[in-house]
């Protein structure tokens, strides 16, 4: 991504990423169009209502071709004005576009909109997620930060001359960071049931 990313607002991020991925992935318009939708509808089916988001599913719409051919294309509409900057992206809409995302561009959205706070995009590792996935995609992510690091630490040093690299590298370090605290929260979690408050023994 851009190296002037710092200089957007936090639309313009979100729409930035959703872009991307579709320039990158040579994934339409269309598709993301329906992926929001869907989104919204999990998200906030009362808001999506309220500002008259088409119900895909909907009996409505299901049961009269013409008329979900008509919704369709004024909805895609809507999205084709947020993503070309032409209307600014509502605030409703936030948490259902980043959802509506494929996962490698969600989680680099997450991450970048939490490291302007200062904090970690890490998500609970809680119910059905599996902490094995879970450290095999902080080893894939770890991986990647090596080596978006190996080309900026070539000369031992980071400074003006690693400015084009550097974005990449700190999206990386991010993700690893994320997966790193979601490992770790989780393996909190579980030592607290069976401490009962116990002191940790500092290891290292």
């Amino acid at each position: 991504m851009s190296n002037a990313r710092h200089t957007l607002s936090r639309d313009q991020v979100l729409v930035a990423y959703a872009a991307d991925q579709i320039a990158r992935l040579n994934f339409s318009e269309p598709a993301f169009a329906q992926a929001l939708n869907r989104a919204l509808y999990d998200k906030c089916p009362v808001k999506a209502q309220e500002k008259d988001v088409p119900d895909f599913e909907a009996d409505l719409l299901r049961n009269d071709a013409g008329e979900f051919m008509k919704a369709t294309s004024r909805w895609l509409k809507r999205v084709q004005r947020w993503l070309d900057g032409s209307v600014e992206l509502p605030v409703w809409l936030e948490e259902a576009w980043i959802v509506a995302l494929e996962p490698d561009w969600r989680e680099r959205c997450v991450n970048e909109l939490a490291g302007r706070h200062g904090l970690i995009g890490a998500r609970a590792l809680g119910g059905d997620a599996c902490p094995v996935t879970a450290f095999a995609q902080l080893v894939t992510r770890l991986g990647q930060a090596v080596e978006a690091g190996s080309e900026v630490l070539a000369d031992g040093k980071i400074d003006a001359a690693d400015l084009p690299q550097l974005p990449e590298f700190i999206q990386r370090l991010r993700a690893v960071e994320a997966r790193t605290a979601e490992l770790r929260h989780r393996a909190e979690e579980e030592l607290a049931k069976h401490t009962s408050g116990s002191p940790l023994k500092v290891v290292g």
